[in-house]
């Protein structure tokens, strides 16, 4: 990606650019919506200023933006990252705090540990773990601040933890599916995230709760970003003799729009012939044809249950060598599933 100017982000916030120095150095003089439009712009391309909106006299808690590896946290996923920053920041006022936003695309985890560990004046960090494993989320364990992790779970690991309910919302997709009278559900599953791997899990478990018959072959490993599950898929509608389920559940929109492109090319219709399930209620959901049934992840809500958490240990109240919080979400309905008899 080139530079962008701050006249870039101007046209493209519909603001002078003098608002956007205005936002940048942190001054008074624009209204709280426009600053928080400039805020999401600049962090769409990677830009965080050194502190918010806020005056807060709490103390400096910074949230991390991950991309480990990319095929997650990437400019498709840029609305859903916004939301939990719009959810940091607005608890962060409640509380009285400030926070400032750090990014590190593809960075050596040790690296970030130590980009912390020499900022001084921070009262606590939020890391969003996303694309982190649990080697990653051990090596932040010898930092002397509270941390929160964003959007990842790791069951057996010291630490705090808040994200999406993923055992739960995989659960209410499949008995959606059900309802609808649908019996041979397969999943497009991903690797690269402790999100993914759970939702496999769920998947698993779901099925057998549900009684369902679980069939391991319709497990399909694709890759996590668009083009990628794409290629996968048609990978996998080639091999010889394959019938698809009537039903599939994608660990993520992007899986599932890749997807849905392959089974096109293949004559396979959606939902007339294979119906489609995603997660994460992308904005890109609601644009491709069909337009598609996906659950939706309460992002705000999670950023701000994440400040609470690292305020609360900040603090002293909590002590807990571990904590983790897991929020539900709603299924959007659209037009990609097909009632069966």
């Amino acid at each position: 990606m080139g530079k962008i100017t701050s006249r870039d982000i101007a046209k493209l916030a519909g603001v002078s650019v003098s608002t956007v120095s205005i936002v940048m150095n942190r001054k008074k003089g624009v209204s709280d919506e426009t600053r928080q439009r400039v805020l999401n712009i600049l962090a769409e391309h990677g830009i965080f200023p050194h502190g918010n909106t806020q005056d807060g006299s709490g103390g400096i808690i910074r949230f991390c933006k991950i991309a480990k590896h990319g095929n997650i946290i990437n400019n498709r996923h840029t609305v859903f990252i916004a939301d939990y920053i719009d959810g940091i920041v607005e608890a962060a006022k409640r509380f009285n705090y400030t926070v400032e936003f750090a990014t590190f695309n593809m960075a050596p985890i040790p690296e970030i540990v130590d980009n912390l560990r020499s900022s001084h004046g921070l009262a606590g960090a939020i890391i969003l773990a996303t694309e982190l494993s649990e080697e990653d989320i051990l090596k932040f364990s010898s930092l002397p601040m509270p941390i929160v992790f964003l959007d990842a779970m790791f069951q057996y690991l010291p630490g705090a933890f808040v994200t999406m309910d993923n055992y739960g919302m995989v659960y209410d997709v499949l008995r959606y599916l059900q309802s609808q009278g649908h019996r041979r559900i397969g999943m497009l599953a991903a690797e690269g995230g402790s999100n993914f791997q759970c939702r496999r899990l769920a998947f698993v478990q779901g099925m057998k709760e549900l009684g369902l018959e679980l069939d391991e072959n319709l497990i399909f490993i694709l890759n996590s970003t668009h083009s990628g599950s794409y290629e996968d898929m048609k990978a996998v509608l080639d091999r010889r003799g394959f019938e698809p389920p009537v039903a599939f559940f994608a660990c993520n929109d992007m899986v599932a729009i890749g997807a849905i492109r392959a089974l096109r090319e293949y004559r396979l219709r959606v939902p007339e012939d294979v119906s489609i399930v995603g997660f994460d209620d992308l904005p890109a959901s609601s644009l491709v044809s069909p337009a598609l049934t996906s659950m939706s992840v309460p992002k705000r809500e999670i950023g701000m249950q994440g400040v609470r958490m690292l305020v609360d240990r900040i603090a002293g109240q909590c002590q807990l060598r571990s904590e983790r919080c897991v929020l539900g979400g709603n299924l959007v309905i659209r037009s990609s599933v097909q009632q069966v008899s």
